[in-house]
């Protein structure tokens, strides 16, 4: 299993890159928010609905693995796997009266992402779950959020930020 981290700062710049670690303390991926496309922009600043930003992950290098966005705040989430050009829809569903969890397929494979009671974000594919992503109460000192990644590998790392901190982090 990979274990990895990262921090949130209180203040996260357009340009802030938030670098995502492993034990030994080197960076493996690079986390930034991107602005909506134009229209989505106008909509969000409007209705303050849906994600506040779209956000990407990238390799340490700077190439960009998967990316979230959506067509409105709030409105047809799509992730792009960039490694093959794909782009894939999310789909949302309710779980109980509020939580919300999210489905999607690459590769042919089935994935399902959900919160559970303690704020831990759980991924599943084929219903075999993969990786967790949580942030312990504990861990908030000096206005910094860290977030714990475990996953059976480094690029299912990468998948299960990108989605805790687009659809959990912030409460989308």
């Amino acid at each position: 299993m990979q274990h990895l981290t990262y921090q949130v700062p209180e203040s996260v710049l357009i340009s802030t890159k938030l670098p995502i670690i492993d034990e030994q303390g080197k960076t493996i991926f690079l986390m930034q928010k991107e602005r909506h496309k134009f229209l989505a922009s106008i909509v969000n600043a409007t209705i303050r609905f849906g994600l506040p930003y779209s956000y990407k992950i990238t390799n340490a290098y700077g190439k960009p693995l998967y990316s979230i966005d959506c067509a409105f705040p709030g409105i047809r989430y799509k992730i792009t796997e960039h490694l093959s050009s794909q782009t894939i829809p999310i789909t949302r569903h309710k779980v109980q009266l509020i939580e919300k969890a999210y489905s999607f397929k690459i590769a042919n494979q089935d994935y399902y992402f959900e919160k559970d009671y303690t704020g831990t974000g759980h991924l599943k594919c084929n219903n075999k779950r993969i990786a967790s992503v949580s942030m312990p109460l504990s861990t908030k000192i000096s206005m910094v959020d860290t977030i714990n990644i475990v996953s059976t590998t480094e690029e299912i790392a990468a998948l299960a930020s990108v989605l805790f901190h687009t659809f959990y982090y912030y409460d989308a």
